[in-house]
């Protein structure tokens, strides 16, 4: 099961991601974490996440230097929920979890059909943009890549801009980066939106701006489109916590979101014995509004006598938007009995029982004026709302709901006119709902009581389900530069027929056009090969479904590349700049002098025609180098799966020596200013 991913980010620069496919994943120094990063600045067993109920725990394990989430430090094996985006701080380390995609906020990926790309080039440089990739909620993180490819003859360097957003909203991990003719360099651009009631929901344009030193006037500008996402807060305090007889209070309301919301308010105590008076439900509260109320809390019946009595209550906020958040405040009712408890003691018995009728009569009057009947109250629908408002099909959304007065209710719930009714027990405050086909739907409360119908309505996106899974067949993971072999499952409900199969299709995040195309079966499999390049940072397939209404469901699986390792065997390799004995040696014999084990690694960027070369990237100048395959053993990989490429250099030409016929007695002629063949040159090492 997959569980979202890792982010690590170290101080020098390097990102790497981590996929989460264990329940409890542990991150630290030592080599049995699930997570090794080898800094002293992290404890052997540093933190650890788990989850549980669809929710992402953060706890430290007693680490010397802490965890801190935003800036502040973990107690000890206390769990910390964590909702994606945080910057967490281990050490030197900052590391960001990201959920699963598909139970992010649901109006992130529907905006964003596919992934944002965009490739421009000028005289002497190029330029591509892919990202951002997903909607953003304000607070957590989104990434896009940027590629600029050196297409002059010279070294240049290049600065990166940002333009369009707020301060503090984008950074770079490279302002400026210098590049070598004909190579290319990445670039990550990372977004967080402040998580402030001003950060309001909807699409920013912004502009990434790339300039040449050599050109500074032939800048390229790429535009593309963040789109944040609303997100939900909400704060509530009352002025008095202890209400006297008077019962009249103020209530404190604040919207800490960035998107309206509509909030209800109701009064419960444990003896149903309260009266509460209460503004008319729902309150609107606009992004970061402040708001305060009044109302008022009172006895159903008086009692004639007796000292103080305090009845306990509380005040319940309920929003009414998909999130169905409640919060509430808890007070006090102080209540006092109409007349003096020692009163009785004092009168003589007959006169007290003469009184007392009086006196009873009379609040007889005041209790039945005072006395609120519920059963001529109509019904009170203080909230309505599902568990969650996009489901799949066959799936189950659960609809909750809080009435006062209600003796009888019903569910309604419609699709372009074709209603189902549900009668429903007027005790109940939930009620499952399991839909056998797709589409917008729209789902009614009717609370009956008597004559009076009050009604509550939401609306449900029902999509496809659509599951498939990758299996990487000759390896465990991706590896660079190697061929790989991938077969793809799936199995698709609910999806709509098209051209006599369903409209369901593949996209692959390194092709523009669909992996596999619309229409196709609902349930297959799909073999086919792939070389994940230099410079992708993530591999991933996503499948889409079309149900009806346009609601299209997708799910996306991610690999993280890893790359190519040959560790060397031979005592003693040399590298040289084609793939041949004959090429000269651009570095000395490896490994050099002074290795304390006598093994190198390298990882390989191609192999030669005949399969018996390697092609490495040497790390002086990046320049690359040719070694042999049998002076190396590939760790993680088939070395006849790595890509072929013939860019290397023409094998140096050789003049041959100038001979004489037996019968001439001349000393031979030495050939004029004809150079001495490179590969016949004494190797001499001068300081490299």
């Amino acid at each position: 099961m997959f569980f979202g991913r890792i982010d690590v980010y170290w101080p020098d620069g390097p990102i790497e991601s981590y996929r989460l496919n264990k329940a409890s994943v542990a991150i630290g120094r030592s080599t049995g974490n699930d997570i090794v990063l080898d800094t002293t600045a992290i404890s052997r067993y540093h933190v650890k996440l788990i989850f549980q109920n669809q929710q992402a725990l953060l706890e430290d394990l007693e680490s010397v230097n802490g965890t801190y989430v935003e800036n502040v430090r973990l107690l000890p094996h206390e769990p910390y929920g964590l909702r994606g985006g945080e910057e967490v701080q281990i050490g030197d380390i900052l590391l960001i979890y990201h959920p699963p995609t598909g139970v992010e906020t649901t109006t992130s990926t529907e905006a964003i059909e596919s992934t944002q790309r965009i490739t421009l080039a000028q005289t002497t440089y190029k330029v591509e943009l892919e990202g951002p990739d997903m909607a953003v909620a304000p607070g957590a993180h989104g990434q896009a890549a940027l590629k600029i490819e050196n297409t002059g003859s010279d070294v240049d360097q290049y600065r990166i801009e940002i333009e369009g957003l707020p301060k503090g909203w984008a950074r770079v991990d490279h302002t400026e980066i210098e590049i070598d003719p004909g190579e290319q360099h990445q670039a990550i651009i990372s977004f967080k939106p402040l998580r402030r009631s001003e950060t309001k929901p909807g699409e920013y344009p912004l502009t990434v701006r790339v300039r040449s030193k050599s050109h500074p006037n032939e800048a390229i500008e790429l535009p593309t489109v963040l789109h944040i996402l609303s997100f939900s807060g909400f704060g509530m305090a009352l002025n008095n916590l202890h209400t006297g007889s008077g019962g009249h209070f103020t209530l404190y309301l604040h919207n800490q979101g960035n998107a309206s919301l509509p909030i209800g308010i109701q009064g419960n105590d444990s003896g149903q014995e309260l009266v509460f008076d209460l503004p008319h439900n729902p309150l609107p509260l606009g992004p970061g509004e402040r708001r305060t109320i009044t109302g008022s809390v009172r006895l159903r019946r008086r009692r004639w006598f007796g000292v103080e009595h305090e009845h306990e209550f509380a005040l319940v906020a309920r929003a009414q938007d998909p999130s169905g958040f409640m919060a509430s405040v808890p007070g006090i009712y102080a209540e006092k009995g109409l007349l003096p408890g020692w009163l009785p003691v004092l009168i003589v018995p007959a006169l007290a029982l003469l009184v007392l009728l009086f006196v009873g009569a009379i609040l007889l009057a005041l209790s039945a004026g005072n006395d609120e009947n519920p059963n001529t109250q109509p019904p009170v629908i203080n909230g309505f709302a599902a568990s969650i408002p996009v489901v799949a099909i066959g799936e189950t959304a659960i609809i909750n709901w809080q009435i006062t007065y209600a003796d009888a209710l019903e569910v309604v719930v419609d699709r372009a006119g074709v209603q189902q009714r549900h009668t429903i027990d007027a005790t109940q405050t939930t009620f499952p709902l399991v839909f056998d086909q797709t589409g917008h739907y729209t789902v009614t409360l009717e609370a009956h009581h008597k004559d009076a119908v009050s009604t509550a309505e939401l609306t449900l996106d029902v999509q496809p389900l659509a599951t498939f899974d990758l299996q990487i067949l000759n390896g465990l993971e991706l590896v660079r530069n190697v061929q790989s072999d991938v077969r793809m499952i799936w199995n698709v409900t609910g999806a709509n027929t098209l051209e006599g199969a369903y409209h369901l299709w593949f996209e692959r995040s390194d092709q523009t056009a669909p992996l596999l195309p619309a229409p196709l079966p609902q349930a297959g499999q799909q073999d086919f090969q792939i070389v994940v390049e230099e410079g992708q940072t993530e591999w991933l397939v996503t499948l889409y479904a079309q149900g009806q209404d346009g609601l299209i469901a997708s799910q996306t699986k991610k690999f993280t590349p890893v790359y190519p390792i040959c560790e060397l065997r031979a005592e003693k390799t040399l590298v040289r700049e084609g793939p041949d004995e004959r090429y000269m040696a651009i570095l000395p014999p490896q490994p050099p002098d002074g290795s304390p084990d006598g093994t190198l690694s390298y990882s390989p960027l191609a192999r030669d025609p005949s399969g018996q070369w390697l092609k490495i990237s040497v790390s002086i100048g990046e320049k690359p180098g040719w070694v042999k395959l049998d002076d190396f053993e590939c760790t993680n990989f088939d070395p006849a799966r790595l890509i072929v490429t013939s860019d290397y250099p023409p094998l140096p030409q050789t003049t041959p020596l100038p001979t004489t016929s037996p019968e001439s007695t001349q000393p031979p002629t030495p050939a004029a200013s004809t150079p001495t063949p490179r590969s016949n040159i004494p190797l001499q090492w001068l300081g490299v």
